[in-house]
């Protein structure tokens, strides 16, 4: 059984199951909403995409399209968990942080050449610790290839190694972004494993280390990036649960955080799911400046919802 809807929720859920022009309002009235989310938040992630300019404001467009079309068919199973807003949200905000991801490979094409050299700045390592780096780097380059699985391998290269966006990288393998990250937390722990048993790390590190010298700082470094947290719920469980979680948050952040441990732990190691939390925040917020009819101005005054089609 769902819980009591709030007014708003309410009217939403009544409006959208009903029939004739009262729905067909209604739907437009969404299409409205969520394209104005969509906007917003192509331009919240347009300095760090590799979609820019038009191509960026149709894939906004579309994402807006297809979170209707998601809306109407999932609308069944809203439980009044979150606002029915925020729920709807989430659609558009998923929808675009895919799309965005799975253009990647429009803009550059899979290649043997790893960029090995460029670790040492993945890790956080600053040029003048080059030096001191590169016998940890070489050590992880010899884990990578000996003690992870195939799948493993071509995540944590291609992650980690080659910078490809874990959304890019899933829609290469055919699979998830969930998928993709349990391959890379999987890796991380794997190498871990294996640097320790080398002798490259400690089994149990200190809980604060003092940076005295070059040595530790770069195991220091090590250490954080291959670090993962038992509670980590995966991206599955925490994008299942955004809505959810982002009305607590905005209710009271320290409730919401006790509740769902494991969402916090996730989304502080997963960046895509951080970044589609921040959006999702800031549209259930009221942090979309741009209205709804602006947005629809931009678009081709002839070119309807998919959902009207």
């Amino acid at each position: 059984m769902g819980l009591a809807l709030d007014a708003e929720s309410a009217e939403w859920v009544r409006a959208l199951s009903s029939s004739g022009e009262d729905r067909e309002a209604a739907i437009r009235r969404l299409h409205q909403r969520l394209l104005a989310v969509a906007h917003h938040e192509a331009r919240r992630r347009a300095s760090a995409s590799p979609v820019v300019g038009p191509e960026l404001d149709d894939l906004a467009d579309q994402a807006a399209d297809d979170a209707v079309l998601a809306v109407l068919a999932k609308l069944p199973t809203f439980r009044g968990e979150s606002r029915f807003s925020t729920w709807a949200y989430r659609f558009v905000v998923l929808e675009l942080s895919h799309k965005i991801g799975r253009h990647y490979w429009r803009h550059t094409s899979p290649t043997d050449a790893h960029a090995w050299d460029h670790l040492p700045a993945t890790f956080g390592l600053e040029p003048s610790h080059e030096a001191e780096a590169a016998a940890l780097v070489a050590a992880v380059g010899v884990s990578v290839q000996q003690s992870l699985t195939q799948h493993q391998r071509e995540v944590f290269v291609s992650a980690v190694v080659d910078g490809v966006p874990l959304d890019a990288l899933a829609e290469r393998l055919g699979v998830t972004r969930g998928a993709v990250y349990k391959g890379l937390y999987d890796a991380r722990q794997a190498l871990r494993t294996a640097l320790v048993a080398e002798g490259y790390l400690e089994a149990t590190p200190p809980r604060r280390r003092l940076y005295r010298t070059p040595g530790v700082k770069v195991r220091t470094r090590l250490e954080g990036f291959l670090h993962t947290d038992p509670a980590d719920v995966g991206c599955d469980e925490a994008l299942q649960l955004l809505h959810v979680y982002v009305d607590l948050v905005r209710a009271d952040r320290g409730s919401a955080e006790q509740r769902f441990p494991g969402i916090v732990a996730h989304l502080a190691a997963c960046g895509p799911c951080g970044d589609d939390f921040s959006g999702l925040l800031a549209a259930a917020s009221g942090e979309v400046p741009d209205t709804a009819d602006r947005v629809s101005r931009r678009r081709s005054p002839h070119r309807r919802p998919r959902s009207e089609r």
